[in-house]
């Protein structure tokens, strides 16, 4: 089956369609051609993957094989049999499915908030799949800071993250999104009106209340997935890697970029004022040039950093 997705320009993506991968029905978002750019979403109700990343995947189909798609129980994608909210390690497993399912050998992985943990983790697990790695402005990848360093960022997130107290209708959604985003135009406010209404349609925005029934989540036993099973691994990770850092998200602030970039023998990270935590919304253009440039091999990579053709040698 194929959906007509919203066009955003005269090469805008035209369609998304469904794949079976790991035994879910999957919703995926492809565009282009070239080396294969994976861009992984995060998680709260109604995020979904052609909402987090509509401004990026025209103008990067334009040099790559860009592929978007909704994780299991996100979206488009079917919710799990048993309605339980599977966490970013077990949608890592998701990731590497719907990567096999299209005959993805290698990628530039890009992974937004929990989307990062998603990548970090193929890039841990399957080297073998990931040329480079892109890690933005995550809170479900970067240490904690220790002690009382945490409070302010733990606090922000039980704020902003508190799904029995979600915004019962569209309207109100979208306001709350505006006022973290407050450069929002009118067909992402669109988008996310359609995105909620799919949330609350599927049970998705029941699953995540559910997945906080015994209260507020716990930021301290949040952090221990990454301490588990992602923050030990990266002394030894290989691929380049890139951060870009949101500096206005109360979530995760600098700080903790910093601290996960410290961990990462081949990594480097721009900062990015101006911007919360959508900052691929905020700040799209800089988002974009950024993925462009640091995904492309150095040819491409020149023409599309400066507009001209790298000379011969």
């Amino acid at each position: 089956m194929v959906h007509q997705m919203p066009e955003r320009g005269p090469a805008a993506v035209s369609a998304g369609r469904f794949i079976q991968a790991g035994g879910v029905r999957t919703f995926v978002v492809e565009a282009g051609s070239g080396p294969a750019m994976v861009l992984l979403h995060g998680a709260s109700i109604g995020v979904e993957a052609y909402v987090t990343f509509h401004r990026q995947i025209e103008p990067l189909s334009r040099s790559f094989r860009v592929i978007a798609f909704d994780q299991i129980g996100f979206g488009r994608t079917d919710m799990p049999a048993d309605r339980r909210y599977r966490n970013r390690l077990e949608r890592a497993e998701h990731a590497v499915a719907v990567l096999d399912a299209l005959g993805v050998r290698a990628a530039c992985l890009v992974g937004h908030s929990e989307g990062a943990f998603m990548a970090a983790r193929i890039a841990v697990t399957r080297p073998d799949l990931v040329t480079r790695l892109v890690l933005m402005t995550s809170g479900g990848t970067a240490p904690a800071l220790g002690g009382a360093a945490d409070e302010a960022w733990m606090a922000a997130s039980r704020r902003a993250y508190d799904y029995r107290n979600f915004p019962g209708d569209a309207e109100a959604f979208v306001a709350a999104a505006r006022r973290a985003s407050p450069a929002m135009d009118e067909q992402h406010a669109g988008l996310l009106r359609e995105a909620y209404g799919r949330a609350l349609a599927s049970g998705q925005a029941a699953m995540m209340r559910d997945s906080q029934s015994d209260g507020p989540t716990d930021y301290r036993a949040y952090v221990r997935l990454q301490e588990d099973h992602l923050l030990p691994y990266l002394p030894q990770m290989t691929a380049p890697t890139l951060l870009i850092w949101a500096n206005e998200d109360a979530t995760v602030p600098v700080e903790r970029g910093l601290a996960l970039m410290r961990l990462i023998p081949r990594a480097d990270m721009h900062v990015l004022n101006g911007s919360g935590h959508a900052l691929m919304h905020d700040r799209p253009e800089t988002v974009t040039r950024l993925l462009a440039w640091f995904c492309a091999d150095s040819r491409t990579a020149h023409a599309l950093y400066t507009g001209q053709e790298e000379p011969d040698e």
